[in-house]
């Protein structure tokens, strides 16, 4: 079933504008626009939101989206979106299907028991690969599924990812699982972790960044490949309004290169608002601490990483919320697109957004 959500006025902004964000080399961009639709929207009676992640299917131009609603509000889902991209900006997007998520024994996901983060789009194979950031008890999870949310498999998770009773070992809540991408020879599925693992260090603070770790599945035999630390920055400000919420953590990432991946920082301060810094982080020189119980006990040396994009408050014309996805896009006139977009935590306060930026030729 196909539903239009139209440009109405306030929710659709489409004109071009040429911006460069501070300390952004060597990425130059250009904002062709972007499309907010307002938390409550609901499509056949389910609320549309959470958008944690999104990926690009060329063939069809199509974007799938993955929500991050823990089957509270209905069933976890995914969505086929279409967004109308051209030189003259963001014109409008469908909202194409929607597809509930289900598991080993073709079920729906019990309440609290999923949490969805990440979505990559294998065309390869005609199949989508798909990132729970907790359970129930907080285990992590990745799953290969069929476009349509049936799952195919689920990867086993090394026990270092595990929490354990005293929480000394794995991953924190809400700070797991974040990222996806499939190398560009296809043959290696990458997860990140939004912050580091228990044994392998502390949050992020205003004062240090924290190690996230950096996972390569072998695709066809489900194996560990290899493992990297990824060094999160430092949170960017002090938040100004109680309860004096802030955070930072790798929320995202794809390949640029068979070698380097473009990251997405996602750092926030209440009453300060969101920043969004994107890096290029090479794993060449990089220590592979695979089947590491810490870090701590290895010296790893982590991925290098240079900052090339930042969008804050205001940048682009942009009030930035809080930016959980990156994809490709189409080309537009020869250039390479980048498309990101928001999770708005289905908050009155927040709404989902959806950025679409051309790249500078020079950047391709």
């Amino acid at each position: 079933m196909k539903f239009l959500v139209s440009a109405i006025a306030g929710l659709l902004a489409s004109a071009a504008v040429t911006a460069h964000a501070q300390d952004a080399a060597p990425f130059r961009a250009t904002l062709l626009g972007e499309i907010v639709l307002p938390t409550g929207l609901k499509i056949a009676g389910t609320e549309f939101g959470g958008i944690s992640g999104l990926d690009y299917e060329a063939a069809n131009g199509l974007f799938y989206a993955i929500s991050d609603d823990r089957s509270e509000r209905a069933p976890a889902r995914l969505y086929t979106l279409k967004l109308a991209i051209d030189g003259k900006g963001v014109h409008g997007i469908d909202i194409v299907s929607s597809h509930d998520m289900r598991n080993a024994e073709g079920t729906l996901f019990a309440r609290k028991d999923v949490d969805p983060e990440a979505i990559r789009f294998d065309a390869s194979a005609n199949r989508i690969f798909w990132s729970s950031e907790g359970d129930a008890a907080g285990r992590p999870a990745i799953y290969e599924a069929k476009p349509d949310g049936s799952q195919i498999r689920s990867f086993v998770i090394p026990e270092a990812y595990l929490p354990n009773a005293d929480k000394t070992r794995g991953v924190r809540s809400n700070l797991s699982f974040e990222s996806l991408a499939i190398s560009p020879d296809g043959k290696t599925l990458w997860a990140g972790t939004e912050n580091a693992l228990a044994q392998d260090g502390e949050k992020a603070t205003l004062e240090a960044g924290s190690p996230s770790r950096i996972i390569g599945f072998d695709i066809a035999s489900g194996t560990v490949a290899a493992e990297y630390v990824y060094e999160n920055g430092p949170i960017f400000a002090k938040a100004t309004k109680e309860p004096y919420y802030n955070d930072n953590g790798l929320s995202e990432f794809l390949f640029f290169g068979p070698d380097e991946l473009l990251t997405v920082e996602r750092s926030f301060a209440l009453g300060i608002g969101s920043e969004i810094d994107f890096y290029l982080a090479s794993f060449s020189g990089a220590t592979n601490i695979k089947d590491a119980g810490s870090i701590k006990d290895v010296g790893a040396k982590a991925m290098s990483k240079r900052k090339v994009l930042k969008i804050g408050e205001g940048d682009f014309g942009l009030d930035i919320d809080n930016i959980e996805s990156v994809s490709w896009g189409p080309e537009v006139d020869g250039q390479r697109t980048l498309v990101i977009a928001s999770d708005n935590n289905f908050s009155s306060e927040q709404f989902t957004q959806f950025v679409v930026l051309k790249l500078d030729a020079a950047t391709n």
